[in-house]
């Protein structure tokens, strides 16, 4: 039962309720030496105050969050226990948080909005992780807004400050809190490796910031949750959705913002929140490095809904998210089936991994036996090749394709190979694919190609342009999810050409 207004706890007088969680109840009070100002009060319930896991867990908070000084985080003034009940005294952020918010807008808030609220957030995650600390439950009703002066909420003068750290964890620490705590986070906002029970560093909470941008955005989670399965899932195996397909007429760059910032491997995400919200604001004014310009005098190229990188995953990680699905929804391991829709309507069929189109691509196209394919990279003053042992060059002669015998790897070597933008020669064999990152790319043309992809001598050669800058990236930075996007959107361009 909550707690009556007037009730003193650690000297605090209780106003009202301001919310409650699965942990306790948070409380308006007043200051007990400040009596001119109102602070927050998070009382843990009576039951959990006596369990000493959660004693443990709630003593943590308030000594991890008590550590950190920055505009964007919560205060914390003080902690105490008083009747069996432990308590944390808390800076009070008259106003709402964004959760609420998008109630209040289902369809998502305005873009600019959205984007401050995750570059405020943005500046309080990188200052914990730069003193060693996690947050681990990032997502939409952590982040308080405040009102503008006078109460008026304006969005111009609102504040933005993340709140509960009830989960968070120092990065020099190895320990869990508890065996299940791993399910403890919001799962429509957990990184894939916090889900299948992996280790977790800071890249972790920029992956959950980067879903909730996606929530901000268009008011849905990158993952539908109509099933915690199927939420698990998506973040485990899924890239994430193209933002149109979600809420019509945000800028198409935000999606190669979303693919990286939403990586399954961190390894290929951002490094801070900073890098992300700075290229999410490029990307807001259509000045992203690599967002291909408009070329009008030049043909289109097919339209590419762009895909997001993803982490090899394992039987042993799935089976692992899998285990934490049933010990959650206390079902038996063969009540468990992940069904995935194949395009066929009306039928089903289990399974856990995408099958890899090799083997059909092969049959499909008895052509490719007799052609003589390179791939090359160029980006801004940078030109490379992939290499006959590449994971690249592998997939197109499992398809069919002969390599060029130009790029056989050397002994040694590794691709790809670096060449002079200037003076690279490229070899007149049936197809040359070049993956363009650079400036100028945009729409299949050929502007701002090095002079050698140009030259009289290539009279047999056929180009194929791949520069949607998912796909790009899906192709340099080999993932399992490659396959199926080279076949595509890659393949029908190889097959334009020739």
């Amino acid at each position: 039962m909550p707690l009556r207004p007037g009730t003193i706890v650690g000297g605090y007088r209780v106003i009202g309720v301001l919310g409650s969680g699965g942990m306790g109840t948070v409380y308006l009070v007043q200051d007990p030496i400040f009596p001119g100002r109102q602070d927050a009060l998070k009382v843990l319930s009576t039951d959990l105050s006596h369990d000493e896991t959660y004693r443990a867990r709630f003593e943590r908070e308030a000594n991890l969050a008590a550590e950190l000084d920055h505009p964007n985080i919560v205060t914390v003034y003080a902690r105490g226990e008083e009747d069996g009940r432990l308590w944390i005294a808390m800076q009070y952020v008259p106003g709402t948080d964004a959760a609420i918010e998008l109630e209040r807008h289902p369809e998502g808030m305005t873009p600019q909005r959205a984007l401050r609220i995750i570059t405020e957030v943005g500046k309080a995650l990188d200052y914990a992780h730069r003193c060693g600390l996690l947050h681990r439950d990032v997502k939409p009703a952590n982040f308080l807004l405040s009102r503008g002066a006078g109460h008026q909420a304006i969005v111009d003068e609102e504040r933005v400050l993340l709140t509960d750290f009830g989960v968070a964890k120092s990065i020099s620490d190895n320990r869990e809190l508890t065996a299940t705590d791993n399910l403890m986070a919001t799962v429509a906002y957990a990184a894939p490796e916090r889900l299948a029970a992996e280790p977790m560093d800071h890249r972790g909470d920029i992956y959950s910031l980067g879903c909730a941008f996606v929530k901000l955005l268009t008011g849905r989670t990158p993952f539908p949750l109509d099933s915690l399965a199927q939420a698990m899932i998506g973040h485990l195996q899924e890239p994430p959705p193209a933002l149109n397909s979600l809420r019509p007429g945000l800028p198409p760059a935000l999606d190669v913002v979303i693919a990286k910032a939403l990586a399954k491997d961190p390894a290929r995400r951002y490094d801070t929140c900073r890098a992300f919200t700075d290229d999410a604001e490029l990307a807001m004014r259509g000045r992203l490095p690599w967002t291909p310009p408009v070329v009008e005098d030049e043909p289109p190229t097919v339209s590419v809904e762009p895909p997001g990188p993803r982490r090899p995953t394992g039987h042993h990680r799935l089976s692992l998210a899998i285990a934490a699905i049933v010990v959650l929804l206390g079902l038996s391991a063969g009540a468990l089936y992940l069904a995935t829709d194949n395009g066929t309507r009306g039928s089903t069929t289990v399974t856990t991994t995408s099958s890899d189109p090799r083997a059909s691509l092969r049959s499909a196209h008895p052509e490719f036996q007799n052609q003589t394919i390179a791939v090359y990279n160029f980006g801004d003053n940078s030109l490379s090749a992939d290499l006959d042992t590449s994971e690249q060059a592998k997939f197109l002669q499992d398809i069919g394709f002969r390599y060029a015998t130009d790029l056989r790897a050397e002994s040694g070597e590794t691709s790809p190979r670096p060449l002079s933008p200037s003076d690279a020669l490229i070899p007149d064999i049936d197809l040359v694919v070049v993956i363009r990152t650079d400036k100028q790319a945009g729409n299949g043309g050929l502007r701002g190609l090095p002079s050698g992809f140009l030259s009289s001598g290539l009279t047999h050669a056929k180009l194929v342009i791949v520069d949607d800058p998912a796909t790009a990236q899906s192709f340099q930075n080999w993932t399992d999810r490659s396959p199926d996007v080279l076949a595509q959107h890659v393949i029908p361009a190889i097959l334009k050409a020739r």
